[in-house]
């Protein structure tokens, strides 16, 4: 504006008209004294610009700084709390876990002595009933023994051939039976 104002004061005093051109170059001072004011409020608020530049920079940093800590405190407390986590769980696992498997080493233990004894009860009622059988087949020719013995010792010699084996020959045939079975086993 005000180089406008002066071509205009120019034109002014070419054309002889100096009241117009007096005008014209008080206007270009006015405008010149705007333009310096108004560079000195540029000036100044391209200064106040790079500070609050420099300013959201360094609370742009803060910010984050402040995200990052934050995060880093979030981290810190959900490391915190799974390390609790896991230490409760070991602290359980350790009082009842143990005694858990104190009382399932005990079940096995006492399971295996009950079997231990069922076999040895099942070998030894195995060894008993074949104990009784050969103590049965024992006591009976023992029976059988004392048997003839008696009958040979009530009845005289002569008789104790003809009649007994008349009266009852099937008796008879079973004892001679039994004698010679006796004989080959010995």
């Amino acid at each position: 504006m005000a180089e406008e104002w002066m071509g205009r004061a120019q034109l002014a005093i070419q054309k002889g008209d100096d009241e117009l051109a007096r005008e014209a170059l008080t206007r270009k001072g006015t405008a010149a004294e705007q333009a310096d004011s108004l560079a000195k409020q540029c000036e100044a608020q391209t200064g106040s610009l790079n500070q609050l530049y420099d300013s959201m920079m360094q609370l742009e940093a803060k910010i984050v700084e402040a995200k990052a800590m934050k995060d880093q405190f979030i981290a810190r407390a959900r490391t915190a709390a799974t390390a609790t986590k896991v230490n409760d769980m070991l602290a359980g696992v350790g009082e009842n876990s143990m005694s858990s498997f104190d009382r399932m080493k005990e079940k096995v233990e006492q399971l295996e002595t009950q079997a231990e004894v069922s076999t040895g009860m099942l070998g030894a009622a195995k060894d008993t009933s074949l104990e009784n059988r050969f103590k049965a087949l024992e006591g009976g020719s023992k029976v059988d023994d004392e048997l003839a013995k008696m009958k040979a010792n009530m009845l005289p010699p002569a008789a104790s051939d003809g009649p007994a084996k008349q009266l009852n020959p099937a008796s008879s045939a079973v004892d001679d039976e039994l004698e010679k079975m006796r004989r080959e086993l010995q």
